[in-house]
């Protein structure tokens, strides 16, 4: 399979492009992506409640994670093929997220299971560093504030996360579309997947740096200048901006999987023999 490799201005090319490909049809991307999230939100909402019955609270709280693991792979691949309707101009219903599930389907189970577990060896060497304070936040945020803890060593330990969940990152950044679509094992997906991002560094530093001036910076911005006239509008818009946005995240990755991996370019979509 051919693997480009790609020079740093390309990483705010695919930002560009994704821009642009969301813009041809915003409300086919949006609802896609809508309704992933929808599901993702609900697998895990629903398993709590059945898990809490055999686990303890916590212990069920993790493993209600893993359906959203599992569905995670097969449901990127459907949101790149309603990237590449949209792309030939056609018509993306909202249930072209789900067309995923119909693509090798065990190999991206497979990845959804190495996500899940790269995850949790992420957070265990997390607490080994700071003592399971990131948890502590993300699981009652009123007890830190009762501790007056400051917020540069949660900081810190986010930095730290980010690192260490870079591995999973890279390996489930081009594996599910490359499992789905080029119909390759879990393994050998994932060995591309990490091959990609490796010879690609300097597009995806510059594709990072793009998008915290989309989804950061430029919220925050328009924010502080809005905030002068209207405050309560000037959150409001800190939050709507990056949400509105975010479909193009997912049209950006289209357009960056195609640079690195070209031949996927001609991948079947429903309907194509």
């Amino acid at each position: 399979m051919k693997l480009n490799t790609l020079p740093a201005s390309h990483g705010w090319a695919w930002l560009a492009a994704g821009l642009r490909l969301y813009r041809r049809n915003p409300l086919a991307l949006m609802s896609n992506v809508a309704l992933m999230w929808l599901t993702l939100t609900v697998s895990g909402v629903l398993v709590i409640p059945l898990l809490s019955l055999v686990f303890p609270r916590d212990l069920a709280s993790w493993l209600s994670q893993l359906p959203l693991a599992l569905l995670l792979p097969p449901l990127s691949v459907g949101v790149f093929k309603a990237c590449a309707k949209i792309a030939r101009g056609e018509a993306a219903p909202p249930t072209t997220v789900f067309t995923g599930l119909t693509e090798n389907l065990p190999s991206l189970l497979a990845l959804g299971a190495i996500y899940f577990a790269g995850s949790l060896i992420a957070f265990e060497l997390l607490t080994l560093i700071d003592g399971g304070l990131l948890l502590e936040a993300m699981r009652n945020p009123k007890r830190l504030e009762e501790a007056n803890t400051s917020g540069l060593p949660l900081v810190r330990s986010g930095l730290s996360l980010l690192v260490l969940s870079l591995p999973i990152m890279m390996i489930n950044w081009f594996a599910p579309v490359l499992a789905g679509l080029r119909g390759l094992p879990a393994l050998k997906a994932a060995f591309f997947s990490v091959v990609a991002c490796w010879r690609n560094w300097r597009a995806f530093t510059a594709f990072g740096l793009a998008l915290a001036g989309l989804f950061w910076v430029l919220p925050a911005v328009l924010g502080a200048l809005i905030a002068l006239v209207s405050p309560t509008l000037a959150m409001s818009l800190v939050v709507i901006v990056p949400v509105a946005l975010s479909p193009a995240l997912y049209a950006a990755f289209y357009a960056n999987t195609l640079e690195v991996f070209p031949e996927l370019d001609g991948a079947p979509s429903d309907g194509d023999a």
